[in-house]
């Protein structure tokens, strides 16, 4: 039994297969999903996504916020992100939240500068989780 993955971002499709199970980053905490599940549609956060295949292998993926459509047969989930594993530049990943914790330690408490506060939080999230699924991934 599968259900068809289909992971779509403003560049295009990201992902497209039949997988066993894809376990994702709600909003409200992960949630799996498997062929013939209840028809639903579910905010995402941030956060690593599991994809076990249909060859028994797991693949993982950075994405960022968005939305996942859940209908018995198939999962689109749409996002402005989608990182597979080993498309992740971890060096580059590390440094950025190096960079980014020192900035928001240099303006943590200064009021006009919100909007650059948020800024570096969403990069420190994203290099965050592009760390976390590198790392699940290569071990």
């Amino acid at each position: 039994m599968s259900i068809d993955l289909v992971v779509v971002t403003p560049h295009g499709e990201a992902f497209s297969e039949p997988v066993e199970q894809v376990v994702l980053p709600g909003a409200e905490g992960d949630f799996g999903v498997l062929e013939n599940h209840e028809r639903f549609l579910a905010p995402l956060k941030p956060g690593p996504m599991e994809i076990h295949l249909v060859s028994g292998q797991t693949e993982w993926a950075a994405i960022s916020s968005g939305f996942a459509d859940v209908s018995a047969h198939q999962v689109v989930v749409l996002v402005d992100e989608c990182f597979k594993a080993h498309e992740i530049d971890i060096d580059h990943a590390r440094m950025t939240r190096e960079e980014v914790e020192q900035g928001l330690k240099e303006i943590m408490h200064d009021a006009e500068e919100a909007d650059h506060r948020a800024r570096l939080e969403t990069a420190a999230v994203r290099a965050a989780v592009h760390i976390d699924v590198y790392t699940r991934h290569h071990g």
